[in-house]
């Protein structure tokens, strides 16, 4: 995974094993298999997980155009345990002005439950 304004890669993507699937600025969707690696003391998916899977989700679709956005703002709300191997991240873009970017990224589990509620915020660095 990389960002499209500046062919980087997403070392932290690639670290915690997301895999992209669709990015444009309007949507992106990124799927992440869990392993034990990923699971906290519980046993359950780590929340911190959860919302890097998501804050990666928002960052791909926000920077899938030729310009460079950085997070200005971004807040989860947990809504249920997940269950099965497989988390789903679809970013979609709220709205956005010449300077900022609104997206909010939904984290379903492999039985469409629905995870976690991510909003998140970016600023354009440029043009």
């Amino acid at each position: 995974m990389q960002a499209v304004s500046t062919g980087a890669p997403d070392h932290f993507a690639k670290l915690l094993g997301v895999e992209p699937l669709l990015s444009s600025f309007e949507r992106s969707v990124c799927r992440l298999s869990i392993s034990e690696q990923h699971r906290n003391a519980l046993g359950g998916i780590h929340g911190g997980l959860i919302f890097s899977l998501a804050d990666i989700a928002f960052a791909a679709a926000c920077n899938a155009g030729a310009a460079v956005y950085i997070g200005l703002q971004a807040e989860v709300r947990y809504m249920s345990k997940a269950e099965g191997d497989v988390l789903t991240a679809t970013a979609t873009l709220m709205g956005a002005s010449r300077k900022i970017a609104h997206y909010q990224v939904l984290v379903t589990d492999s039985r469409d439950t629905r995870i976690a509620l991510f909003s998140g915020s970016a600023y354009r660095l440029s043009e």
